[in-house]
């Protein structure tokens, strides 16, 4: 299938995707897209994980797509040749090094990391299960890793189709800040997935699977506290050191009524 038909294809796919859950919303019956008929058990995304935007170009917002942090520095673009190439590169701002290619087509999609040889090449894969439908992917520690389509998590999913075995833990989540605009907030919890492979590829999901159909509410980023500071641990030479500098006082009352004190 050629590039323009193949863009073509994505582009019309996006928005039957949009209008759908637009539809949806409107019709009270967004919670079909959330059906979940599994029983597995679901480890709940961190309380401090860490937020990137993905937002168009507003100059150019068919080619470049840029990614912001929370503080507003931009990291990185995905850019393409032209409006009708499924083939997106993604590189780092503004070094300009590239970090991954990622082909959005019609029936394949996949992401080749250019800085990552335990993974490299990884396609991504459309399942339906007691999750709904899914866009699956693997990295390099065997275990399969789901981006959901109405709670929009990144799961990682241990011992699959377990029933009350299986465990799906999350580890990433996307929000739609905008309706009818490629605006997204991405959470990453980075201990257990980097953020990179988080980022690409959620951005195949956001054209194939997602769309920008759903009615927003947010009013703006999600809020995250900040991280508490851990304790320093302590050396037994430090602790031994502390107990040798303790002062001990010591009172001692004579036989003339006199109070005296002594280190």
């Amino acid at each position: 299938m050629s590039s323009v038909i193949q863009s073509a294809a994505v582009s019309a796919i996006s928005t039957g995707i949009t209008a759908g859950t637009f539809a949806l919303e409107h019709l009270w019956l967004r919670d079909l897209l959330d059906l979940n008929l599994s029983s597995a058990t679901i480890k709940p995304l961190t309380t401090y994980p860490t937020a990137f935007y993905v937002r168009q170009d507003r100059k150019d917002k068919e080619r470049n797509i840029k990614v912001f942090s929370a503080d507003g520095t931009q990291l990185y673009t995905f850019e393409r040749l032209s409006s009708h190439n499924p083939v997106w590169t993604m590189q780092t701002f503004p070094q300009r090094r590239e970090v991954a290619t990622i082909m959005i087509g019609f029936v394949s999609r996949s992401v080749d990391f250019h800085n990552k040889p335990e993974v490299a090449h990884r396609e991504i894969t459309t399942e339906f299960g007691f999750n709904g439908m899914s866009r699956t992917f693997y990295v390099s520690d065997g275990a399969k890793y789901q981006w959901t389509t109405g709670s929009k998590f990144l799961e990682r999913v241990v011992n699959p189709n377990g029933r009350t075995e299986e465990i799906r833990e999350r580890i990433a989540k996307v929000k739609l800040m905008r309706q009818f605009r490629l605006d997204f907030e991405v959470l990453v919890d980075e201990e257990q997935i980097d953020r990179e492979i988080a980022l690409a590829t959620a951005f195949t999901s956001m054209f194939t699977q997602w769309g920008v159909g759903e009615v927003t509410k947010t009013i703006g980023p999600t809020f995250i506290p900040p991280k508490p500071l851990a304790e320093p641990v302590k050396s037994e030479e430090e602790e031994d050191e502390e107990e040798g500098n303790e002062i001990v006082l010591v009172v001692e009352n004579d036989q003339e009524g006199e109070i005296t004190f002594q280190q």
